[in-house]
């Protein structure tokens, strides 16, 4: 059978055959649009077996990808990732951030004066211990510390087990360095303790103190008028200037006054009954 070469590569050529088919062929220096015979055909790979490769090629890349994945999060988590924090306390402040091997990834001063201890200083790949003795010695170098002088240490720490460790670590480093050089006094807290006595200090304050407004609600609503009420008589035709009650009262009560019916007062029923005998008794006077 003859083929006609297609084209052509350094290792091999393709050529079509007189039935129209493509093949892979050994190179053996063809030109384009020369006519062959007995060719060494290449090995022609099935279809079947050429999805399988195409599987087996994409299960080794997720493969792999999963694997780059779990590494470098465990990588994070254990290298990169905030574990715990030291907030160190002279007079400057300054917060460390540790990884889960104690290695210090973060390093800030949370005041003015931490700001001006860690500016320029380098805690890169650095654990605590050695970050804190450099620190100390910086504070006395810039006269942040002296003989007398006071460090804390608050610990935030995810367990207590752990808080110990740290604690009992740096206590026994600090006194270690600065042995015969000052005396200080070295404190240690676990920082979430403080926080809690803080927040309970601060909800006892609040709870003890009234507010504002309640206070003056209260006083307004029991003060006490200071001009009582007066509630004016209704409007009448009669002639009122002369009366008992109210603010135009002469003091003297009149019991004849024409108002009282003709006489006769409502204070007592037998009044016209008394009146009658005492008219009785001065007409026995007279006798």
């Amino acid at each position: 059978m003859k083929y006609m070469v297609m084209e052509c590569y350094p290792s091999y050529a393709v050529l079509l055959d007189e039935n129209g088919c493509f093949f892979k062929a050994a190179n053996l220096h063809y030109e384009i649009g020369q006519m062959v015979e007995n060719p060494v055909l290449m090995k022609q790979t099935s279809l079947k077996e050429h999805r399988t490769i195409k599987w087996i090629s994409s299960g080794i890349v997720a493969i792999a990808a999963c694997f780059i994945i779990v590494f470098g999060f465990i990588y994070y988590q254990n290298y990169m990732a905030t574990y715990s924090s030291i907030f160190l306390s002279i007079n400057p402040s300054i917060q460390m951030d540790l990884n889960r091997h104690g290695t210090v990834i973060g390093l800030t001063g949370t005041n003015e004066d931490g700001i001006a201890l860690v500016e320029g200083y380098d805690c890169k790949g650095k654990d605590k211990v050695t970050v804190t003795d450099e620190l100390i010695k910086r504070a006395i170098d810039m006269g942040f510390l002296s003989e007398g002088g006071r460090v804390s240490f608050s610990i935030d720490t995810p367990d207590e087990v752990l808080f110990q460790e740290y604690g009992v670590e740096l206590r026994s480093n600090v006194a270690q360095y600065l042995d015969g050089k000052m005396t200080v006094t070295i404190e240690i807290f676990n920082y979430k303790d403080s926080q809690q006595n803080l927040t309970h200090d601060n909800s006892s304050s609040s709870s003890a103190l009234p507010s504002s407004s309640s206070s003056i609600s209260s006083s307004s609503s029991l003060a006490p008028s200071s001009q009582p009420a007066y509630i004016p008589p209704p409007s009448s035709d009669d002639d009122y200037d002369d009366t008992d009650y109210g603010p135009h009262n002469d003091g003297i009560t009149d019991y004849n006054d024409d108002d009282n019916d003709q006489g006769n007062t409502n204070y007592d029923e037998n009044n016209e009954d008394e009146d009658s005998d005492d008219d009785n008794d001065d007409d026995d006077d007279d006798d």
